[in-house]
């Protein structure tokens, strides 16, 4: 009778190995259990007889395809051989599906193998099993033996019905699982009607088909011997009593054998909901290893590997992939394992359209497995036409919304995926889901916030606003914020720069533009200038155009203050060059204050690493403060080579020979407008930003400015520029 397990969705289908006392059943029952299953995923359970043990274990590693989702799975029972143990042979017998009859080939034999089949045909009636319908299979065992009868001999003897028949050796395994694969063939048939699917001969074929495609791999190594290795037999005793004791004969009838096989039956059920338990621990805590993955994961491609990774690894698949549904609506594999185009996505249904698109549509995890009783339509031709036996497809969702679909395919190498392998791979998917989105969320807020830095210099009204946004989107954009609160710190301080300037500017500009506005009129006013009086204006206009000239230098000055830290880009400047220029505009003010220009450069400098024209200047600016302080004296540039930290660097030090800079003004001397009240320089030009422009060319060289008293007294201004792209 077939079993239904709900709860696993199995169909158990029951065969019985029957036969005299030491014929082989149980020997058989070993070899198939051996072969069959290498792994020991099943135990094989006894009851302990006098002479003989009633097994039993769960063919369960043959994958014999499914009827109306139900998975077919064998059951494999022997019977103790002894007439006196007959009332346990019937309870066990009972419900069967299939029979092996396992007869005794010894001539010495011949009459317990009559008995025992006459006994086969009598329990059979008497527990409701016509002989006509329940498939029965012969093996002739113990072929190995001598003297043994013929095989026509115990046809003659035994099979007057012309059932299958098979010479077997057990011990050895020879023809064991022939009988095995013609008996579950045969039962499987008997099956099909009970379930109502005998009616379609393609169904039955199917079955057939299914149990020797499940057979192949262990046939073709029939005649090898399994390598030597215990079996895992559990041994079940009635109550009262301590395993490994003979049960007497008056407990081994009617309820008390029902009993022990509902306990093998109930302990086999342990035994396979403790591997699930143990399996369950293993995958919740690599689904908790793989959320954690996933959710600091920053990079969405990245969540799709770790998914497809995983998802091989847990569900043992032979083949993957993701498939993303991106802005223009159209669905695409974005990973891919085990093939290059996805079978379902590359399927179309009834309705024309794509399979993946439809299970997107549908939203709900779908297992695509071959029924027996069912031609299922592009789903599962597609899945076999990819060379896979079974499939599943799962959406991603996160928050009502799908971004994807995860498929996975398993192939003969793995039994057919099921519900459980559904429910696990909907875990993995939703974990994913959420990553997924999330990433996608930070690559959104990372692409805005290189966005919001263009727009800082653009809208400087909407930057608050935007800051404050930034803030609810990420914790990252704070250093920002602390960079652009520096930022308008120094706009602040530059802006007190440009009013100072400004100020300065428009009193300076004054006096020598009325001047040369009033010399202009006089010129025009009068035809003819006498000499001295041409002479006089000439010499007004070429003073005061100095002095605009010298207003003009102040303005490049306030220039390179205004343009603050910036990124420059050495060169190698000729050294020659960059000092002739720098020192050249200075030539009549040092001849008017009567000072001597010394410069002394180390023997190979060729060229100097900086940017020139921001040097120059402030090279210029810093020799120009010290011929204003060295009246009738000297001012010397000298240039040297030092290291600092293995990195070469260069060292200008500018001296002069004027009074020094007392020690109470030493810290101001950088400050912006700042010029000191000292009045031996005489009379000033320029509007005290030489020493500031200075420092901000050397600080954006990425080096420094110091000053302090010469050895000879007066000034020495010290500016060290690093020269690691320099040829020295």
């Amino acid at each position: 009778m077939v079993q239904f397990d709900n709860q696993h969705r199995q169909i158990k289908i029951k065969i019985v190995y029957y036969g005299p006392a030491v014929g082989g059943k149980t020997t058989c029952l070993r070899h198939i259990h051996r072969v069959t299953d290498p792994e020991r995923r099943t135990k094989l359970y006894s009851l302990n007889t006098a002479a003989d043990r009633t097994l039993f274990f769960d063919l369960l590693s043959l994958n014999l395809g499914r009827i109306r989702g139900y998975r077919l799975a064998l059951q494999l029972y022997t019977v103790p051989g002894q007439v006196q143990y007959d009332a346990t042979r019937r309870t066990v017998l009972s419900g069967a599906d299939g029979v092996v009859f396992v007869a005794d080939s010894q001539i010495e034999q011949q009459d317990a193998n009559l008995e025992s089949l006459e006994n086969l045909w009598a329990n059979m009636a008497a527990v409701g099993l016509d002989r006509n319908t329940v498939p029965v299979v012969l093996q002739y065992n113990k072929r190995d033996l001598d003297p043994i009868q013929t095989v026509e001999e115990m046809d003659a003897a035994l099979n007057g019905d012309k059932q299958p028949a098979f010479p077997t050796v057990a011990i050895s395994g020879e023809g064991v699982l022939d009988a095995f694969a013609a008996v579950g063939e045969r039962t499987l048939a008997s099956v099909a009607d009970k379930l109502g699917v005998g009616t379609s001969p393609q169904a039955v074929t199917r079955l057939q088909e299914q149990m020797r495609k499940a057979m192949r791999p262990f046939m073709d190594v029939e005649g090898e011997v399994p390598a030597a290795t215990e079996d895992v037999e559990v041994t079940v005793t009635g109550p009262g009593v301590e395993a490994g004791q003979v049960l007497s004969e008056d407990m081994l009838v009617g309820e008390a054998v029902r009993a022990n096989l509902a306990m093998t039956d109930v302990t086999t059920r342990l035994d396979r909901v403790s591997r699930q338990l143990e399996r369950k621990v293993r995958v919740m805590d690599s689904i908790s290893q793989f959320g954690h993955a996933v959710s600091n994961q920053r990079d969405p491609a990245k969540v799709l590997r770790l998914l497809i990774t995983e998802a091989i690894r847990l569900l043992q698949l032979q083949g993957a992939s993701v498939i993303i549904i991106p802005g223009n609506g159209r669905v695409r594999e974005a990973v891919v394992h085990g093939f290059k185009q996805d079978p379902l996505l590359h399927a179309a249904d009834s309705t024309g359209a794509s399979v993946a698109t439809t299970l997107l549509n549908e939203r709900n995890p779908r297992l695509f497995v071959r029924e027996i009783d069912d031609d299922d339509g592009a789903a599962v031709a597609a899945v076999e036409g990819a060379g896979f036996t079974s499939a599943l497809a799962v959406p991603m969702m996160t928050q009502e919304r799908v971004v994807g679909l995860l498929t996975a395919y398993g192939d003969k190498e793995r039994t057919d995926l099921d519900e459980d392998d559904l429910q696990l791979a909907s875990v993995l998917a939703s974990t994913a889901a959420m990553g997924y989105a999330n990433a996608i969320a930070w690559r959104q807020m990372e692409d805005f916030s290189k966005g919001l830095e263009a727009k800082v210099e653009e809208r400087a009204g909407a930057l608050k606003r935007s800051l404050a946004e930034s803030r609810r989107l990420a914790t990252d954009l704070e250093e920002k914020k602390n960079l652009l609160e520096t930022a308008h710190r120094d706009l602040m301080a530059l802006d007190e720069v440009k009013n100072e300037l400004i100020n300065r500017l428009s009193l300076d500009l004054r006096t020598p533009v009325t001047s040369l506005f009033t010399a202009a009129k006089i010129i025009r006013r009068e035809k003819e200038v006498p000499p001295e009086k041409a002479e006089r204006l000439l010499t007004i206009i070429y003073d005061e155009g100095e002095k605009l000239m010298e207003i003009v230098q102040n303005v490049f000055q306030a220039s390179v203050i205004a343009a603050g830290a910036r990124e420059l880009a050495p060169k190698p400047v000729p050294a020659q060059e960059l000092f002739r220029k720098s020192i050249a505009p200075l030539r009549d003010l040092a001849a008017d204050r009567d000072v001597r220009v010394q410069v002394l450069i180390p023997s190979g400098l060729e060229t100097i690493s900086c940017e020139p024209e921001s040097t120059e200047a402030a090279l210029r600016a810093v020799i120009k403060n010290a011929i204003e302080f060295s009246s009738g004296g000297e001012v010397k540039l000298e240039v040297r080579r030092v290291m600092h930290d293995r990195d070469p660097w260069l060292q200008l030090r500018v001296s002069d020979s004027g009074p020094g800079i007392p020690d109470q003004d030493r810290e101001r001397v950088f400050e912006a407008f700042w010029q000191g009240d000292d009045s031996s320089a005489g009379k000033r030009h320029g509007i005290g930003l030489g020493l500031t422009i200075a420092k901000r060319v050397v600080e954006n060289h990425g080096g420094s400015i110091a000053i302090d008293s010469g050895p000879n007294g007066g000034t020495e201004v010290v500016m060290s520029i690093p020269q690691k792209a320099a040829t020295v």
